[in-house]
């Protein structure tokens, strides 16, 4: 265990480095060595049998914690404008062309929040709340790249 809080230290900055994918690949490795599985046994089941989040997981579970935690720097769309849509509730994205400002944390948090399902950005508000369901829905809908989480439009 104590390896993975090493894997967390400092992941919202380092996660989109070309070393992150060398980090899953020996948290799979390592994964394998807990449960005591052979070297082709499937990962995924053992992440969820070990209930240990996947490297890009941890990611955004580590990026929605800093969000939340720093929630006054972020603003929501309907405090931008008046007007009355459905993505009202919503960070606001700055338009952004520079690659490192993409890859920011600021950035990067933004747009994994307003993908989160509603049932999850509700308890906004509600810091315990909102980290023990945004774990639940982690570990249910567990993506192994933060591409892959932008593709799931699961709800829990």
């Amino acid at each position: 265990m104590h390896n993975f809080i090493v894997i967390k230290y400092g992941i919202i900055f380092w996660a989109y480095s070309s070393s992150s994918g060398k980090i899953f690949t020996l948290q799979k490795k390592m994964i394998r060595i807990m449960a005591g599985a052979q070297p082709r046994t499937s990962y995924v089941s053992l992440f969820k049998q070990l209930e240990i989040l996947p490297v890009p997981c941890q990611y955004i579970l580590s990026l929605m914690s800093f969000s939340i935690n720093k929630h006054e720097i972020f603003k929501t769309n309907s405090s931008k404008h008046n007007i009355n849509t459905r993505n009202k509730h919503h960070l606001h994205r700055l338009n952004a062309k520079l690659s490192c400002f993409q890859r920011s944390a600021f950035f990067a948090g933004i747009k994994i929040f307003n993908s989160l399902p509603p049932s999850v950005t509700i308890l906004k508000n509600d810091k315990t709340k909102f980290k023990a369901a945004l774990r639940k829905y982690l570990h249910t809908h567990s993506t192994h790249s933060v591409d892959g989480f932008f593709m799931c439009k699961y709800d829990l």
